[in-house]
């Protein structure tokens, strides 16, 4: 009998074990999708320039807490996350380079992402969509 009690009890810690490997918590590899992005400079007062992407590729951010870098589609080179938590809410990623800061929040249920990334110049701020990444095929 204290087997087939077991069975429930497993079948649902498996299945909240799925659930929780959903959220977007930096366990898996992200793409995410730039739904727009402003770059602010100071002396523009109140407005910010749209911006484009460096490529014709769309603006997809690839992140990878792992490996703890970020491609993202306004910069040739990639992004080194040097910093990584989870909050109740948000996974949060921050890194720097000699020439900038960024930091970015993903909603850890919605996969809704928030980059800044700020500069001696100005700031960049980029909003988008995250989802788990597609794996690609073994070669």
């Amino acid at each position: 009998m204290r087997v087939i009690r077991a069975v429930p009890i497993l079948l649902g810690l498996s299945l909240t074990s799925i659930a929780l490997a959903e959220e977007f918590d930096g366990s898996v590899p992200l793409q995410c999708t730039a739904t727009e992005a402003h770059d602010c400079l100071p002396g523009q007062g109140t407005a910010c320039n749209p911006m484009k992407p460096e490529s014709d590729k769309p603006p997809v951010f690839g992140i990878d807490a792992a490996k703890k870098q970020i491609k993202s589609p306004y910069r040739t080179s990639l992004l080194a996350i040097l910093y990584q938590t989870t909050n109740k809410e948000s996974l949060v990623l921050q890194g720097a380079d000699l020439q900038f800061a960024w930091s970015a929040l993903i909603n850890k249920k919605s996969g809704a992402m928030t980059i800044s990334i700020a500069d001696r110049k100005g700031a960049y701020i980029v909003f988008g969509q995250c989802k788990v990444a597609e794996a690609k095929p073994a070669t």
